[in-house]
């Protein structure tokens, strides 16, 4: 703050890109194609780029490039004086205070604000987001991306160090959540679908020795009416693609894993779904359950709809924990399905600790090696399960984005 930033120019006829030493923005792009208002940082440089060099037709900043756009070909005064636009640009803030900054931080990055929380317990919350602008309808089983910045508080008490990185005091925590649904209302109706708020369903996850969490605990100081930043793209390949209405329909999931599941259930229901649904949680305790009574509910309203919860560490487990790779392959998924598990009819849709779901290696050959720890994906692929693959849409489902965590 206050100091002089690094550039280094490269013209290219009538546009000129800018390599900063410093980030102005997160991942999203802010393009201008007029002189903005508004104090926060790319705003500020738009304007003042606009103000000192003549032709300027657009202004295109991400992250620490920028690249600007004239009607004519840059010349070396051209390019000398948007350089010293760039290299000045903090140069104001010298009598900014830090909440000040952090303000404009907010201002700049963040999209939605927070409109419910419901604490289930300390660690737990089922938060919903309401988007600044509507987003396009998407499959149920997507997900998206939350974001706070780093100027945020934590709930715990790591000490972060941007000694070494100043910068990143200024960028964003973000992580990937797939979205969640209560399944039925107050009124134990089903809920409508492409509400105007987004639910999610959100663990607080402890530091490690080896691993900070930069989001959640930032998450978790957060109030209704606080601003967040949430991605108007949905994505992911975990939906209910190829579901025909008389098929069996089992998920499968550990923890938060639930959401997903919870969101497509919505959706079977919604469409009528004849064939029969199960959904199997596997959590530590049963305060870890945030959708237990709702789930209640729709046991009671959709006779073809099961919700089984397995425990781990209530005292009556000792010494029989019962996880989902055991509820499987000792043949009680069944049971509660009333069914053989038939790959001709049904879909498994796996989603939590990547341990439980297993997911195998292939070579290029399309060989599966599996993990040494047996998981679900294995147990199912021995039973003739195909497991999705590349494009090629099997039987047993899961979400990509868990691979990473």
């Amino acid at each position: 703050m206050g100091q002089t930033i690094e550039v280094k120019a490269i013209e290219f006829g009538e546009v000129a890109v800018f390599d900063l030493d410093r980030s102005l923005t997160g991942q999203d792009a802010r393009i201008f194609t007029g002189s903005p208002e508004g104090d926060t940082p790319p705003r500020t440089l738009a304007r003042r780029l606009w103000q000192q060099v003549d032709g300027i037709e657009s202004v295109h900043i991400l992250s620490n490039t920028v690249t600007v756009h004239r009607g004519s070909v840059w010349d070396t005064e051209s390019i000398e004086d948007a350089s010293e636009v760039i290299a000045k640009l903090f140069l104001h803030y010298e009598t900014l205070t830090l909440e000040e900054y952090d303000e404009q931080q907010r201002e700049e990055n963040y999209n939605a604000t927070i409109t419910s929380i419901r604490e289930h317990n300390p660690d737990l919350w089922v938060m919903k987001v309401k988007p600044d602008e509507p987003v396009e309808p998407f499959a149920p089983g997507k997900y998206t991306t939350l974001g706070l910045g780093f100027w945020e508080p934590r709930a715990d008490d790591v000490l972060e160090d941007f000694a070494e990185d100043p910068d990143q005091r200024g960028k964003m925590a973000r992580r990937s959540y797939s979205v969640s649904s209560s399944i039925v209302d107050e009124d134990g109706e089903l809920v409508e679908p492409h509400p105007e708020e987004i639910e999610f369903y959100i663990v607080q996850v402890p530091p490690e020795e080896d691993e900070i969490p930069a989001l959640t605990p930032r998450i978790f100081t957060r109030e209704v009416g606080d601003r967040i930043f949430m991605s108007p793209k949905f994505t992911g390949r975990y939906t209910l693609e190829g579901v025909e209405t008389s098929d069996n329909v089992v998920f499968l999931s550990t923890g938060t894993g639930e959401a997903p599941q919870n969101l497509m259930t919505a959706e079977l229901l919604r469409r009528g779904h004849e064939g029969k649904i199960v959904s199997v949680v596997c959590v530590r305790y049963r305060r870890d359950l945030a959708y237990e009574s709702e789930q209640a509910v729709v046991e009671e309203s959709f006779p073809n709809y099961q919700y089984v919860a397995l425990t781990t560490r209530e005292p009556e487990n000792e010494g029989n924990k019962i996880y989902i790779q055991d509820f499987v392959e000792s043949g009680r998924l069944e049971e509660v399905l009333d069914a053989p598990l038939d790959p001709a009819n049904t879909h498994v849709f796996l989603c939590g600790n990547p341990l439980m779901i297993g997911l195998p290696k292939w070579d290029d050959d399309g060989t599966m090696h599996f993990p040494e720890t047996r998981g679900v994906c294995e147990i199912l692929h021995q039973r003739g399960f195909t497991i999705d693959h590349l494009r090629e849409r099997g039987s047993v489902h899961y979400e990509e984005y868990w691979k990473e965590r």
